[in-house]
């Protein structure tokens, strides 16, 4: 698909809510990937408890960066940078307001079970017979899959195969592997759900391709803090840790229930969630009191 037919899918796809639904709806893009698949609905209900409405779009990544740059998407909570969207970061230039990171120990790279012998994405040119020369993605509009496509050049992977597939599948290939000690590699990041599933590790970089110190950012159309003030905050204020949303990924990948997961994080978290809202909990009198 050409760039000009994509971003005409993108305008017909994103252009199909009413303007009017536009100015009283808070248009929240989402991509098929844990992290953002966790932000997004935590933030949906912290939003809704606010009194904002709130939809979310489920669409490519292109479309969404595209999305913010023309104001028919308003934010969006899973930006890998500096490096893993950096194109997509570049391609919008001053046309989106980046508020800065939601979540700062993040990591993404080629990653193999513990078991595997290679150490070195250098390792894999001489044992694709072991791997069937294949490594295991995600969906391809991913940053990650084309940093891997620039990681299978660099280091002469060129009859290997990227497999394309959703976050999800990739994550049961590896479960499937892992149970019968086969070798296996796949694209990574973390936080995840599979680094507490599985005993996982990074392959060393020596080209220093994939990014060690990612961060996840929140991204907004231009004009939403004059528009939305209150929501505008939220969203800048959001922040939390990989041990925060670990747990919350965890019950995603078991049952894929994302609202209601999100809901019940959102209930057990009230400290971090009043801090997102500007809002000081009042401490509970001592029995001294």
């Amino acid at each position: 698909m050409t760039l000009r037919s994509l971003l005409a899918s993108t305008g017909l796809l994103l252009g199909a809510i009413s303007p009017m639904a536009q100015a009283d709806t808070l248009r929240l893009g989402i991509g098929e990937w844990a992290t953002g698949q966790a932000s997004t609905y935590v933030l949906k209900a912290v939003l809704e408890d606010a009194g904002h409405e709130v939809e979310i779009r489920s669409v490519s990544l292109a479309a969404i960066w595209q999305g913010l740059s023309v104001g028919e998407l308003d934010a969006f909570t899973g930006a890998w940078l500096p490096v893993t969207q950096a194109s997509y970061r570049a391609s919008v230039g001053d046309k989106v307001e980046d508020l800065g990171p939601n979540l700062s120990d993040a990591r993404v790279g080629l990653a193999v079970p513990s078991y595997v012998e290679a150490s070195s994405i250098a390792d894999l040119a001489e044992a694709g017979d072991a791997f069937d020369r294949r490594i295991h993605g995600i969906d391809p509009g991913a940053g990650i899959m084309a940093l891997t496509e620039q990681a299978m050049a660099a280091y002469g992977l060129d009859d290997w195969r990227l497999v394309a597939g959703s976050d999800a599948a990739m994550s049961k290939t590896l479960e499937a592997a892992t149970e019968r000690q086969d070798p296996i590699v796949v694209t990574a990041w973390a936080p995840h759900p599979v680094f507490s599933g599985q005993s996982l590790r990074y392959l060393e970089d020596p080209q220093g391709l994939y990014s060690q110190e990612e961060s996840i950012h929140t991204i907004t159309r231009l004009g939403l803090a004059e528009e939305m003030p209150e929501a505008a905050a939220i969203l800048d204020r959001f922040a939390w840790s990989a041990d925060d949303v670990q747990e919350l990924m965890e019950a995603n990948q078991a049952n894929g229930e994302y609202e209601a997961n999100a809901r019940a994080w959102v209930e057990a978290h009230p400290e971090l969630v009043a801090e997102w809202l500007g809002e000081r909990l009042e401490e509970s009198p001592s029995e001294e009191d």
